[in-house]
């Protein structure tokens, strides 16, 4: 273990903090169907008596979010290319509240499933695009630690939008869900306006070979930490874009396709895929959209289930909090991810034997304990991957290819869940508990794989982690030798 203390100064957490604001809308958006779904108002108005294909409807209302989500990352790369990190941000907020407006004005399916399908592009925009902004920012040895505290926000952000659910269950008529839903909307605001005061990446201007502004954003982001960490980092950062060539800033997204599945990234962009794929693969996705269905097959009715919700989402903020003081950074990234997916497994198979046994609801001792353990997947799922996923992702390509990257590894995800989310709901009407041995079939081999192919990135400077791959680095030293050389030279020609 990696005993890691926070240097990040107080500018700094200030910009992470905001950017990581958009996990809270990410987790806001992600909340509120689940409660949403669960309100009896919503469904007596999205399906009154006679509509068919009910569960097909619902299926819909989720998956298209997800759908959303794919279209999002599609273009995210191209986005945070052309526009950089701060202006992808600012974009993929104002379509976040257009989606959120749509879903609160709704007058039926249809309206609901275009606003669902606007704010999953807006969020498969956003949600990418923070880790990356982040890891571009952070110090390498408290990278994933800082990328925890957008994990975090995700984890509030859904705690909200469960205890907001469950406030309005107490309303009366379209007030219930009409207002959960608009409740997406403040945090995306706040979040839009804030990002107007943030520094672009300078990694990014550094691609762009923009080094005025690459120079002044370094400063205003380093401006109170230490000289020597500034140079150095200064200098690596130009020596290693310049270097990979990463400097071309008319990259085609063909020419990037091409090159991220190149013989030479092929390794990467596989291990950024199949990181990513946890996320849903792990039954997270599906226990976190379909806990009605969940806590009714243990017995529990009506409001009880949004109340039982709304305490589920405390335990993704205890379990990203134990995430930032005792996993990410002191923890190496391989570890984190092989055994996290034994341990998940583990709390599936006790969780899918007690749905067995006690799913009748006859007996209420053991549908606490299957809530309990429900609690208790929910809060390791943060403590192991809420974060790290998109973190290793992030920092596994290198600058040019970064953001093309991490959105096709991102799009492999919610093509995932998209089928999931069809799948689901037919699935446990139809095999019930034994559906959780997809999950834990799923966990096991993902476990094997990571522990087999993952390449290890922690405490790793982004320009560090190509010679973990086998590719060309910057001699840091040399070059930071070289630069200070340069400079005394400069001072003794203008004094001459």
């Amino acid at each position: 273990m990696v005993a890691v203390k926070m240097k990040a100064t107080w500018r700094l957490l200030s910009y992470i903090f905001t950017i990581s604001l958009g996990g809270a809308v990410v987790g806001i958006d992600l909340g509120i169907i689940a409660t949403t779904l669960a309100q009896q108002a919503f469904n007596d108005y999205m399906f009154p008596p006679g509509t068919k294909n009910v569960t097909s409807l619902t299926g819909a209302i989720v998956s298209m979010g997800s759908a959303g989500n794919a279209i999002g990352c599609l273009v995210n790369g191209l986005l945070l290319e052309k526009l950089g990190r701060r202006k992808t941000l600012l974009v993929s907020t104002f379509f976040t509240i257009v989606g959120s407006a749509f879903q609160t004005a709704a007058n039926g399916v249809p309206l609901m499933i275009v606003g669902r399908f606007v704010a999953g592009v807006a969020l498969g925009i956003l949600n990418p695009t923070m880790p990356i902004y982040i890891s571009e920012l952070a110090r390498p040895e408290e990278r994933a630690r800082l990328c925890g505290i957008f994990g975090l926000m995700i984890a509030i952000g859904f705690c909200l939008a469960n205890w907001i659910g469950y406030a309005c269950s107490f309303a009366s008529g379209d007030v219930t869900w009409r207002l959960a839903l608009g409740m997406q909307i403040p945090t995306a605001v706040l979040l839009m306006v804030l990002s107007m005061f943030l520094p672009e990446s300078p990694r990014w201007l550094a691609q762009k070979e923009r080094y005025e502004e690459f120079d002044a954003s370094l400063k205003r982001i380093y401006e109170d930490e230490d000289e020597e960490f500034f140079v150095r980092s200064q200098v690596e950062i130009r020596e290693q874009i310049q270097l990979e060539g990463a400097q071309r800033s008319n990259i085609t997204v063909g020419h990037a396709l091409i090159e991220i599945f190149n013989r030479k990234n092929i390794r990467r962009t596989a291990m950024a895929i199949m990181v990513m794929q946890v996320g849903i693969l792990s039954g997270s996705l599906a226990i976190q959209n379909y806990q009605s269905i969940l806590y009714g097959s243990l017995g529990f009715k009506g409001r009880q289930v949004i109340l039982i919700s709304g305490c589920y989402g405390f335990m993704g903020i205890v379990g990203q909090i134990i995430n930032f003081y005792g996993v990410s950074d002191r923890w190496p990234r391989v570890r984190t991810m092989w055994l996290g997916c034994l341990i998940l497994a583990a709390m599936l198979s006790i969780l899918m034997a007690l749905s067995r046994y006690y799913g009748d609801g006859k007996d209420m001792s053991g549908a606490r304990t299957g809530v309990a353990f429900i609690f208790l997947y929910s809060a390791l799922y943060a403590v192991f991957f809420n974060s790290t996923l998109y973190t290793i992702a992030a920092e596994t390509f290198p600058q040019h290819l970064r953001g093309y990257g991490t959105s096709i590894a991102a799009l492999c995800q919610n093509i995932t869940a998209i089928w999931m989310g069809q799948v689901t709901p037919f699935a446990f009407d139809a095999i019930h508990w034994k559906y959780y041995a997809v999950f834990i079939g799923c966990l096991v081999a993902l476990s094997a794989f990571y522990a087999a192919f993952l390449t290890e990135t922690n405490q790793l400077s982004l320009e560090s982690i190509a010679g973990a791959f086998g590719d060309e680095t910057v001699a840091v030293d040399k070059a930071v030798a070289h630069a200070h050389g340069e400079e005394k030279r400069e001072v003794e020609e203008a004094k001459v």
